[in-house]
């Protein structure tokens, strides 16, 4: 079975998961049994056991009413998962994007352009790859007191913008050298019309692919952020009732959940809610992986479909301009 009959699973797999999430985001509220924010106080029995969500949290598969059992100050888990995926795509969407357009950006011009602009551009680059972008995301966002959106897209943006750039400005370079932009130079076309007629359009097919990489990319580093405690929303402390000692803190938490949010608190979940941390942790391991099969799906129908190593399609100017070619010689 050659490249061009094999199935291409990874595309379809990811696409099938991704749908599967975008599904969720948009009908998972109406799904919801509770409120995302609504602590149960109710008493549920068992047999001999009797549970008070908002005291004792109650494991997963043990009650109908709260299948996948409470979180750590006693809400339904379901509920605020089905709840989550929604406000976590849309901010890894708004990041992923602001990258891209970035990358495009000035990976365009420092492929474009020589001077002083192309090497102000190549040294950015270079010291936003040396920086990791966790701790630099978690540096900006510990600096800064106010747990708001405009703040996470900066400190995830700031940095994480270089890979595509690098991927950008490679290819432009390359097709800088094609027959048929020297062709529109030599008709007296500018850099910009050159750049948004010849070369953007080559770089179209490439862009699912990166989206996707993107999407995967920030997802991960949301949920360790989430993971060391900076997430977005509201923070409240979580009161509990530990042997004699009433109001004791066990932890902290927010309201309306996020799937980052959620993965914080992670070793007091551990004790009291292992089941929380992990099926939080299973949804963000599949959204990962429903992006990163994704893209790798679209890389790889790029290539069957062109046929070229090449990461995007050949230019109508380039054949007319070899044709011609051809027929002098």
């Amino acid at each position: 079975m050659n490249r061009l009959t094999s199935p291409n699973y990874p595309l379809w797999i990811g696409a099938a998961l991704l749908g599967f999430f975008l599904i969720i985001a948009v009908v998972g509220p109406r799904l919801s049994p509770f409120e995302p924010v609504e602590i149960l106080t109710d008493v549920f029995r068992v047999g001999d056991q009797a549970y008070i969500p908002s005291v004792r949290p109650v494991p997963p598969f043990t009650l109908d009413d709260v299948i996948l059992g409470t979180d750590i100050a006693g809400r339904d888990l379901l509920s605020r998962l089905l709840w989550a995926v929604r406000p976590t795509l849309i901010l890894c969407a708004l990041i992923a994007g602001l990258r891209i357009l970035l990358g495009l950006i000035l990976g365009l011009i420092a492929g474009w352009f020589d001077g002083p602009a192309r090497r102000l551009i190549e040294v950015l680059i270079q010291v936003c790859l040396a920086v990791p972008i966790l701790l630099f995301a978690l540096a900006v966002t510990s600096y800064s007191e106010a747990r708001e959106l405009p703040i996470f897209i900066l400190a995830l943006t700031a940095t994480g913008w270089a890979g595509t750039a690098v991927f950008v400005r490679n290819s432009t370079l390359l097709i800088k050298r094609e027959p048929y932009i020297e062709g529109a130079r030599a008709a007296g076309a500018s850099p910009g019309r050159i750049l948004s007629r010849h070369v953007v359009p080559q770089l179209w097919p490439a862009l699912p692919a990166l989206i996707s990489f993107e999407l995967a990319a920030t997802l991960l580093v949301v949920g360790e952020l989430g993971f060391l405690g900076q997430f977005i929303g509201e923070v409240f402390v979580i009161m509990g009732r530990s042997g004699d000692i009433n109001d004791a803190p066990i932890g902290i938490t927010a309201n309306y959940p996020e799937l980052a949010q959620m993965m914080s608190n992670f070793w007091s979940k551990m004790i009291r809610t292992p089941w929380e941390v992990a099926f939080v942790g299973i949804t963000l391991f599949l959204l990962i992986l429903a992006f990163n099969l994704l893209g790798e799906g679209l890389r790889r129908q790029m290539d069957v479909t062109r046929g070229r190593p090449f990461m995007w399609r050949r230019h109508p100017a380039a054949s007319a301009l070899e044709s011609q070619s051809d027929k002098r010689q």
